[in-house]
């Protein structure tokens, strides 16, 4: 039995790709029940090309808009770079998509059997196992045992600390985010982000004329300000969409990201994925990186029965997605520093930067896109009994 210890995209995704694999799976979720946090989503190509190796992509595209242009704007409403991005379409073969984060999750547990996941336990690793002894998972009050354990408890995984103790874990990166989903089907909307001094909001609309926004405020260009105060006299909508936000459930969160990178994604018979693998600031599709995760480790994981291939498995794995996501990581550092820039002439740079970068020709400005989203299936080794 594979254990996955949490029921978020990346819990569920590996349980979905384990079990398309042929593998006996169950996850264990401590949350009483299938309740989801953060509002929006955007699904680029890599992640759509994921969730249709998973079986589920045109349930997703079902429940999804597509987006059809791209930009950035100055606070008082400049565009500083607009693009159509049907251009995603022809360069990687999918469209960019936004749809509910909850609406995401729903899917990927319908497409697993009734009762895989198992709601309101905890899970605690006793042991990573190694050679003919399993891992040792404590799950509620029982300690069970597990050809293989794959780690989706998020950001502040417990069971990374277990892995890796000398690790120094997380690292505050000086900013905070509000997220929230408001109405908006009266309400002409252009998806775009606005960059401003130490802040910046994106708007994304989503199906049935919601809209999901998040405000992103460094700590010196919030110091201690609300969200209405920072952002309250931008162009339109957004004064809008904050004033419906007070009847919203609004999330605020710490950005946080690791503090170094993990010497390796697995230990034992132990392997982890999504935010539990590779936390970083939310600035490259984590939920995307996350599915490919999942679609990368049921390719070389086939059984658990027999530890050296499973070793070799896993160490193939972390081959393969170490190097990308600590790229990644190194992106999403870059691009909050550039981006959140504070001071007028960093501010003015950056916005004369992104002013010139829209003038580059598509075949150079573009590809630039490639590391992120670029990611495609590895190609399937056959479908194995169940």
């Amino acid at each position: 039995m594979i254990h996955v210890v949490g029921a978020g995209i990346a819990g569920l995704a590996s349980a979905l790709a384990l079990r398309g694999a042929g593998l006996p799976v169950r996850v264990v979720e401590r949350a009483a029940g299938p309740g989801v946090r953060g509002g929006g989503i955007g699904l680029t190509p890599n992640g759509m090309h994921a969730l249709h190796r998973l079986g589920v992509g045109a349930e997703v595209c079902g429940r999804s808009v597509v987006q059809t242009e791209g930009g950035v704007r100055t606070p008082s409403g400049r565009w500083l770079a607009r693009s159509d991005l049907g251009f995603v379409r022809r360069r990687y073969g999918e469209h960019v998509r936004a749809l509910l984060r909850r609406d995401l999750v729903a899917v990927l547990t319908a497409a697993l059997p009734p009762g895989t996941v198992r709601y309101g336990l905890t899970a605690e690793l006793v042991a990573i196992g190694h050679g003919a002894f399993p891992a040792l998972l404590r799950v509620g009050t029982d300690v069970v045992p597990s050809g293989l354990v794959v780690v989706a408890d998020g950001i502040r995984s417990a069971t990374r600390g277990t892995l890796f103790p000398d690790h120094p874990g997380l690292r505050d990166c000086g900013s905070a985010s509000w997220r929230a989903v408001v109405p908006a089907d009266d309400l002409t909307l252009a998806p775009a982000e606005t960059w401003g001094a130490g802040l910046r909001l994106s708007i994304l609309p989503l199906p049935a004329g919601r809209t999901h926004f998040s405000a992103l405020a460094t700590d010196a260009a919030r110091a201690g300000a609300q969200l209405d105060t920072l952002f309250g006299r931008w162009h339109d909508p957004i004064p809008e969409l904050l004033a419906r936000a007070a009847g919203a459930e609004v999330h605020l969160d710490r950005i946080e990201e690791l503090a170094a990178p993990l010497p390796a994604l697995h230990r034992g018979r132990v392997v982890l994925v999504g935010d539990a693998a590779h936390p970083m600031a939310p600035n490259v599709g984590l939920a995307n990186v996350a599915l490919e995760d999942a679609v990368e480790l049921a390719h070389r994981v086939d059984h658990t029965a027999d530890f050296a291939a499973l070793r070799a498995a896993l160490a193939d794995y972390d081959r393969v997605r170490r190097p990308r996501v600590d790229r990644l990581a190194r992106i999403s550092r870059w691009t909050g520093r550039v981006v959140e820039s504070a001071g007028p002439v960093a501010v003015a740079a950056r916005n004369a930067g992104t002013w010139l970068g829209g003038l580059l020709p598509e075949a150079v400005s573009r590809r630039s896109l490639d590391t992120m989203v670029g990611w495609s299936p590895p190609e399937p080794v056959g479908v194995r009994p169940r």
